[in-house]
């Protein structure tokens, strides 16, 4: 699992003086906005940059289990712990990329999806200005726009992970990680509604964490995984991960969560094997039934309760504007259409709330999340901004499905193309348009991981 030589015995005097350049200017950030804990995470990136430059794979792989201290920490204000992890790992791969284009002159952009999308976060850093004169504070509008770099780390991902056993380490990874977001959901969950009192508060948001989206994707990517690997040890691990994730999906009532899995399932259908076909159907039957069957011991007193619940959660969409949840969303988006004809072109800032009324509340409030991710882009940086976001995702998306038809149908790499195009089609048609995924650190690290599998150059059998 060793990855390339990293070549880090000298550092040349530009790759130096850039690194000391965002210790200058995160050290500013810090004296301007009173905030130590900034320079605190810029340590902890710069130490985490030794690690990057000798073992990369172990970096990485620190990345990917950072998803379980992410959930944890994350909640209505921003914990210190979270501000140095962030800020950690946007160091450490601000300053890879530095030593990449620096020290080893590689070209990191391959295709149109990376240029893209390269422009649409360097742009976006012109929003700053705008914001401010918009009332915006200066570190929320930081606080939200920073965790969109995390994507970046899929190039990382695309450079290192060369052979089986690199790749499969990794998802062996990130399925740790999404069992062990899966248990922390569970915990929440059983602890908010051991005080409830009626059936209708077993269906509060206890275990809602916006975690849930990136559980859908993980229990895509099992179900895709079962389909194509052939070890029975493997299938039942992927199998038992998917239950427990599953579960945990079911008790955060979301709706968008399960409408990813459809859609990545659907799309996923397109890339397999008859035969892989049908395993993914057997995978998919036993994760529904065993799912129910740990609702029901885990809430034995509940469970048909919380049954009933979640069909109706699902039942009431077809209720439309009667259902509080929908009108109170419908009644956002039409305010933020409204907001947004006022300044098509530039936007009104990142962060910039707004006025609507929430039927779910039965009154008017100031919110600056909306729950629509292409939507939340033209509000916040405007039309042609948005339309760059799409024109990014969309490339990706064409370039998931090159690899997928030019892979062996029954290689790994063939199921890593399989995944990232399932899980980006969870993305582009569900997660994004009923939430906004560059608001969420989590799913940020998780995007971050499909778009490395859909960009995977080689997966040798080493």
């Amino acid at each position: 699992m060793n990855a390339q030589p990293s070549h880090a015995e000298a550092l040349p005097l530009g790759f130096v003086a850039g690194v000391w350049g965002i210790s200058a200017v995160a050290a500013g950030l810090a004296v301007v906005l009173r905030g130590e804990l900034i320079a605190i995470g810029v340590v902890v990136g710069l130490a985490a940059v030794m690690l990057m430059l000798h073992a990369p794979l172990v970096w990485l792989s620190v990345a990917v289990l950072s998803l379980v201290p992410l959930v944890l920490l994350q909640g209505p204000k921003i914990e210190t712990g979270e501000i140095v992890l962030v800020l950690g790992l946007l160091t450490s791969l601000g300053a890879w990329l530095l030593w990449q284009a620096v020290v080893m002159r590689r070209q990191l952009v391959e295709h149109w999806g990376d240029a893209l999308l390269l422009l649409f976060l360097g742009i976006s850093a012109l929003n700053f200005p705008l914001a401010l004169l918009n009332d915006v504070p200066a570190e929320e509008w930081l606080r939200r726009w920073l965790p969109m770099w995390l994507l970046l780390y899929y190039f990382p991902v695309r450079m290192y992970v060369r052979t089986q056993r690199q790749l499969l380490w990794l998802l062996l990874l990130l399925l740790i990680a999404g069992v062990g977001i899966a248990l922390i959901t569970v915990e929440r969950y059983r602890s908010g509604v051991a005080f409830a009192e009626y059936a209708y508060q077993l269906r509060s948001g206890y275990a809602r964490s916006q975690a849930e989206h990136v559980l859908a994707l993980a229990i895509v990517s099992c179900v895709i995984g079962a389909a194509f690997l052939r070890s029975l040890g493997w299938r039942l691990l992927l199998l038992v991960c998917a239950i427990v994730m599953a579960f945990a999906v079911v008790v955060t009532f979301s709706r968008t969560a399960w409408m990813s899995v459809l859609i990545g399932l659907v799309a996923a259908w397109v890339g397999l094997t008859w035969g892989q076909r049908l395993r993914a159907l057997v995978a998919g039957a036993v994760l529904v039934t065993v799912a129910i069957g740990m609702l029901a011991v885990a809430f034995p007193r509940l469970s048909a309760v919380l049954v009933r619940l979640v069909e109706q959660r699902f039942l009431s969409v077809g209720q439309g504007r009667r259902d509080l949840a929908l009108q109170g969303r419908l009644f956002q988006l039409e305010k933020a259409i409204e907001e947004l004809s006022r300044y098509p072109l530039g936007g009104q800032g990142l962060g910039k709330a707004f006025p609507y009324y929430e039927a779910g509340a039965r009154r008017h409030i100031h919110f600056s999340y909306i729950h629509n991710g292409y939507l939340a882009t033209a509000y916040r940086y405007g039309i042609p901004m948005a339309l760059l976001l799409i024109a990014a995702l969309l490339a990706h998306f064409v370039h998931s499905l090159r690899q997928m038809r030019r892979s062996p149908p029954g290689s790994l790499r063939r199921m890593a193309a399989v995944t990232a195009v399932a899980g980006l089609s969870g993305i582009v048609f569900s997660l994004m348009m009923t939430e906004n995924p560059l608001d969420i650190r989590t799913v940020m690290l998780a995007m971050a991981w499909i778009l490395g599998l859909a960009n995977l150059r080689t997966v040798d059998n080493a």
